[in-house]
């Protein structure tokens, strides 16, 4: 099982929009803020959608 997870970069400024049931679902919301969001739609290239594997581990080291 997936999810998605969607995510705004501005300069490095990284904005955790949501996690989803399915890309469609994302996508929709990614429209909505690119369009109508304050902070957002000034900058419509930001957005990321990232297809995440449920029950695995995701570890990162920053």
């Amino acid at each position: 099982m997936y999810i998605y997870q969607l995510t705004h970069n501005h300069d490095g400024d990284i904005k955790l929009i949501g996690y989803f049931s399915s890309w469609k679902k994302a996508r929709i919301i990614m429209k909505k803020y690119r369009s109508s969001v304050e902070g957002f739609k000034d900058y419509p290239t930001g957005f990321k959608i990232r297809k995440i594997k449920v029950n695995e581990d995701h570890y990162i080291f920053i």
